[in-house]
């Protein structure tokens, strides 16, 4: 790598050593009263799936993406996709996975039926997060390395012309409509908008030191950036790009996920998640998971499912407001995607 990856070691790497480092709490499964997962099946194509990309850190990479059936927990084969997979997606309908392979500056597509991957195009250096448009025909790849956005025609699988953004892009969304993306730059402490689809950056809007995740809601009209450093969420109003308000949250946020239409979504930070209301900006009561969360994702039935730092994927209940299924995974988990989600 040409420089050093202060997201990896700060926030998804946070078992390594560095002056924001938080030690993971290791609890056994009998703290939550649950039974870890660990069975591994063949999980049918047409079941909610969840697909983790095991990243792990520069210091024990991981290769392989784990597969897990939402509905029972049991894992599945695991799919090797290359070095450091940092980013999952999925495309419209779900037959087909995006995955940004970060040591080997690649996007990879994999099929999720056949669970191998059948395309691959090289992108910038380190590409760290990835976004797809609501009509499936446009990848966004996030390259932490060379503050850049690559394009990505997903019919041909072949790059556009790159675009500049702030520097240590590590995160993007695309809203609803299609027609704007805004990319999380964690050097900067900036979102980096950009009109779709003639690629064109706007000027980056301040939102405070290292935005580690960013969101936007399924009407389009607001969109939330979690800030690493300032342990907070920030509001931007869309499309007119005006920063809002900005509310604590638990330590060290790394993840914004909702349900489709939901007024709240959930943020993975410290040991748990915590809802906020995405129109007001109210933080409800966190949800703890007992260790450091880490990516998050919506399940087809509105549940949370979060990563955590122990190497587990976590089942939350709202209603119940605790962990309800732990699955043990195969490795240190980077992100998560989940088909069938609403």
């Amino acid at each position: 790598m040409t420089q050093p990856d202060h997201r990896s070691s700060h926030v998804r790497g946070r078992r390594s050593v560095g002056a924001a480092v938080l030690v993971p709490l290791v609890l056994g499964l009998g703290a939550f009263g649950l039974t870890a997962c660990t069975t591994e099946t063949v999980t049918p194509a047409a079941a909610p799936t969840a697909y983790v990309a095991l990243g792990s850190g520069v210091a024990t990479p991981g290769n392989t993406l784990d597969v897990v059936d939402t509905a029972t927990g049991k894992l599945g084969r695991p799919i090797t996709v290359g070095t450091l997979p940092s980013a999952v997606a999925l495309l419209p309908g779900a037959k087909d996975l995006l995955v940004t392979v970060k040591a080997q500056d690649q996007l990879v597509e994999v099929s999720t039926s056949t669970g191998k991957v059948v395309k691959t195009v090289e992108v910038g250096l380190e590409p760290d997060a990835v976004a797809v448009s609501p009509d499936g025909n446009l990848a966004l790849v996030a390259n932490f390395g060379d503050d850049t956005i690559t394009p990505v025609d997903l019919s041909s699988f072949t790059v556009g012309t790159t675009v500049k953004v702030g520097g240590q892009p590590v995160a993007i969304a695309i809203a609803p409509t299609g027609t704007q993306a805004l990319v999380a730059n964690y050097q900067d402490g900036t979102v980096t908008p950009i009109t779709l689809p003639t690629l064109i950056a706007g000027p980056p809007i301040p939102v405070g030191p290292e935005p580690s995740a960013v969101f936007i809601d399924s009407a389009g009209t607001t969109a939330l950036v979690a800030g690493f450093e300032t342990s907070s969420v920030t509001s931007i109003a869309l499309p007119s790009l005006t920063a809002g308000r900005t509310v604590p949250i638990g330590a060290n946020p790394t993840g914004i996920a909702a349900a489709a239409g939901s007024p709240v979504a959930w943020v993975s930070a410290g040991d748990g998640i915590t809802p906020v209301a995405i129109a007001t900006l109210q933080v409800g009561n966190p949800i703890s998971i007992g260790t450091p969360s880490e990516c998050l994702a919506i399940g087809p039935g509105g549940d949370p499912w979060v990563c955590n730092g122990d190497g587990a994927l976590v089942e939350v209940s709202p209603s119940k407001s605790l962990p309800i299924l732990t699955v043990n995974l195969h490795g240190l988990p980077a992100a998560v995607a989940i088909s069938g989600a609403t």
